[in-house]
């Protein structure tokens, strides 16, 4: 369900009680490997009527990322406000089950999910065609199976509603995706999510709902922390302490190359991070489509690069990786300037040194390791200013992760 490679990390170490300096490179590099959810649905797996219309997303990346994982969304829509994390989901606002299913092939394969977050069937259940919505979901479920073989499918039973007459339906249906998940050909592929029950639904309303069927940021909240339980419970021992910072593999709807006349300067949206002079690139360009996005340092005068917010303990090690190389393809629409790219930048944590980083023409993985003294601290990546170059060093997967213990 989820093979995730070796992560070798032969690099130099800054440790922000020394004197700026310039550090080493290592010799080898291989990116990492987060986990790839797709949560999959319809207008509630979009995040109908919840602030900043991450619905449940947001929360349960930032649950993933406390407990160590390194966890990133795929799938073929993209929130262009997403506030805070990986804005890819795969879902349609008033899709039925049926109307999902030849979708597909299309968003599945190209993906290739190491989980999917099912939720669909509720705008099956208010006409008279909800009896035929487990039928329906066997298909959809079978059709995951055979389009992500290595994939684990979580399927969640769906929100309450706070119309009685649609209650009824919803828990018959319900009761038929316990089964669907429960059958002996799909164990050990899929695994049932009893999402209804953590949902309070009244005709009264003062609930979990924003509406007849949609939850409020308070009910987004509690999906969030069911999907966080059952994800937990099936992946792999996180492999260091908790990811600290929002976005790491630097997931963006906005990609500089898709149209870099119209937009110009604007700074490209990237989800937890200030932008302050940088564009990013696509992932192929991560190295070895990973999923990630890089972004490109703009070397010029008064563009200070970006910076992440991170929710640090005071006194708690933190250790940053990141991985570097120079922007060695050349001049291009957004890409003018000299034919040598600068390749030097600064990576720094509040309250400690600037370190610098010498970029080569291959991607290389570093580490830059701080104390923090604060309960949040800024860690920021800056270009070289004064230089001649248009063109910045690319830098992708930062992740900060606190000491295990």
């Amino acid at each position: 369900m989820q093979s995730r490679p070796a992560h070798r990390q032969v690099t130099a170490r800054h440790t922000g009680a020394v004197a700026d300096g310039t550090l080493g490179g290592g010799v080898t590099d291989t990116p990492p490997r987060p986990v790839r959810i797709m949560p999959l649905g319809d207008s509630i797996t979009v995040g109908l009527n919840s602030t900043g219309l991450a619905g449940y997303r947001d929360e349960l990346l930032g649950h993933l990322h406390r407990l160590g994982h390194d966890a990133c969304f795929v799938g073929p829509c993209a929130n262009a406000l997403q506030p805070q994390g990986d804005p890819d989901y795969a879902a349609v606002c008033g899709i039925t089950i049926e109307a999902l299913t030849p979708v597909l092939p299309r968003w599945v394969p190209a993906a290739r999910p190491d989980w999917l977050l099912v939720h669909i069937g509720t705008n099956n259940m208010y006409g008279p065609g909800h009896a035929a919505a487990s039928a329906l979901l066997r298909t959809f479920v079978d059709t995951l199976l055979r389009l992500a073989p290595s994939a684990g499918i979580l399927l969640a039973s769906i929100i309450p509603s706070r119309l009685p007459e649609w209650q009824a339906h919803i828990d018959d249906f319900n009761r038929r995706v316990r089964e669907i998940a429960g059958d002996s050909g799909r164990r050990g592929r899929v695994f049932f999510v009893d999402m209804a029950s953590a949902l309070h639904a009244s005709p009264q309303g003062g609930d979990d709902l924003s509406d007849l069927v949609h939850p409020c940021d308070q009910g987004y909240a509690k999906m969030a922390a069911v999907w966080r339980d059952a994800l937990h419970a099936r992946l792999p021992a996180p492999e260091g302490g908790p990811i600290l910072n929002p976005n790491p593999h630097l997931q963006t709807p906005w990609l500089s190359e898709a149209v870099p006349r119209a937009r110009g300067n604007v700074p490209a949206h990237i989800p937890g991070w200030t932008n302050h002079g940088v564009h990013p690139r696509h992932g192929r360009l991560a190295g070895l489509d990973n999923g990630s996005h890089a972004v490109e340092l703009r070397p010029a005068t008064g563009l200070s690069g970006m910076v992440t917010r991170l929710a640090t303990t005071p006194g708690r090690p933190v250790r940053v990786t990141f991985r570097a190389r120079a922007d060695t393809l050349g001049a291009g629409p957004d890409r003018s300037g000299p034919a040598s790219p600068a390749r030097t930048f600064g990576v720094q944590a509040d309250g400690h040194p600037r370190a610098t980083v010498t970029a080569t023409d291959e991607w290389r993985t570093w580490t830059y390791d701080f104390t923090p003294a604060g309960t949040g601290t800024d860690l920021r990546f800056t270009p070289e200013t004064g230089t001649r170059s248009a063109r910045g060093p690319l830098v992708t997967d930062v992740l900060a992760r606190a000491s295990a213990s």
